[in-house]
């Protein structure tokens, strides 16, 4: 086949979980087929190196996304009260990439199109051919849902409030202009069958490497906990605060020697002030994840909002360790209570669930043991890009 992916950035470093998806399973489709990648970013970059290094076509239009703070942004947001669409699609919206991928599309003739993130459908709305596919790695609206949920300042959950409706009209119509999708769990595939009956949908759930995270050899740091991802999205913000302000004062109750390591890129200035906290250290980016994660005697997913499947999860599991999540968190994840993993959805059941595994090493290494078994029996890359490409040459009608 051939492919053309719309995105809003090259998936390199591979340090989101947006990223660690898309590059493990479109570099292996470029195996085998002609995968051409359009992009904001600039041809002398690391990242756009990197991609050409797999075998994929990396094409860069020349265009920094607008920042997420200061004046300008505020300005942006309350512009967007006058637009039919919400702000992450009006945000990523360029006539240059859209331009561009008219030209790409007339001098290779791709036989699939593919937006690697909804909000690019946009560039999907006049376009007849070839076959058009959104990747929808969450439903976004319902991401938007939970941060209306969790949101108690009056005049921000109002302006929420909007963009929720925006969003979820968007994802109505958008999925209407494709001609297949993806989601990462059957929930949300459901969703979009509900709205399109007649669209053609493929679960691609998230994956991991199993080899790359695998159990360490080192001894684990009593009373250490473990949180990793991306500091810069706001999900991830909200799990640090509620799990400072909420769950750790439950925990130290009974583990005074208790500390929690939150890793990951880019933490704001409001995380990264926990480190005054004895309790608490903010590392900002690091090389390799797996240290922290080896260290620890247990991996927290303090998560409250969110949507798709968590690949950190994914992770810790393939490294054997025990993981205390909320509902939200481990949704979409073919993992048992109890059996892999343990679910707390209030504050003093997270707590109380931390307490246990710390006390109780045998039951940390049975989830763990059986946690690693169920990422190598469903969750491996292989495994689900050979998944991702039957579905595409199937709707190509190259199968």
């Amino acid at each position: 086949m051939k492919i053309l992916v719309l995105d809003e950035e090259f998936p390199w470093p591979a340090n989101t979980g947006k990223r660690i998806r898309t590059f493990n399973l479109l570099s292996r489709l470029g195996r085998s087929h002609e995968v051409a990648y359009l992009a904001c970013g600039q041809t002398d970059s690391d990242s756009f190196r990197a991609i050409a290094e797999t075998g994929i076509t990396p094409v860069a239009v020349d265009r920094e996304l607008p920042p997420k703070q200061g004046a300008a942004f505020y300005a942006r947001l309350a512009a967007n009260l006058f637009s039919r669409y919400p702000y992450i699609v009006t945000s990523h919206y360029s006539r240059a990439f859209n331009r561009r991928m008219h030209e790409l599309i007339t001098q290779h003739q791709p036989d699939i199109v593919m937006a690697e993130w909804t909000p690019y459908a946009l560039n999907f709305k006049n376009l007849h051919r070839p076959k058009k596919v959104i990747v929808a790695h969450n439903m976004e609206h319902r991401i938007w849902r939970r941060y209306y949920q969790n949101e108690t300042a009056p005049l921000r959950r109002l302006y929420i409030r909007e963009q929720m409706i925006k969003v979820e009209r968007f994802e109505r119509r958008a999925f209407g202009w494709a001609d297949g999708a993806t989601a990462v769990t059957s929930a949300e595939a459901e969703e979009i069958r509900s709205w399109h009956p007649d669209l053609s949908v493929q679960v691609v759930a998230n994956g991991v490497d199993p080899d790359y995270f695998r159990p360490g050899k080192g001894p684990e740091t009593p009373g250490r906990l473990v949180f990793t991802g991306s500091m810069d999205w706001r999900p991830n913000q909200d799990a640090v605060n509620y799990f400072m302000q909420d769950i750790l004062p439950l925990v130290i109750r009974q583990h005074p020697e208790a500390l929690i390591s939150f890793v990951g890129r880019n933490p704001t200035g409001q995380l990264r002030a926990w480190n005054t906290d004895p309790h608490a250290c903010v590392t900002g980016t690091v090389d390799d994840v797996r240290p922290y994660i080896a260290e620890a005697e247990v991996y927290v997913v303090p998560l409250r909002i969110g949507g798709g499947s968590r690949l950190k999860i994914l992770e810790a599991l393939a490294m054997g360790k025990a993981v205390v999540s909320t509902s939200v968190g481990a949704e979409g994840l073919a993992v048992t209570p109890g059996e892999h993993i343990l679910l707390a959805d209030t504050p003093e059941e997270f707590a109380n669930k931390i307490d246990r595994l710390l006390n109780q090493p045998d039951l940390r290494q049975s989830l763990g043991d059986k946690g690693r078994e169920q990422v190598l029996s469903r969750y491996g890359w292989d495994l689900l890009a050979g998944r991702l490409e039957r579905f595409l040459l199937n709707l190509s009608g190259q199968s």
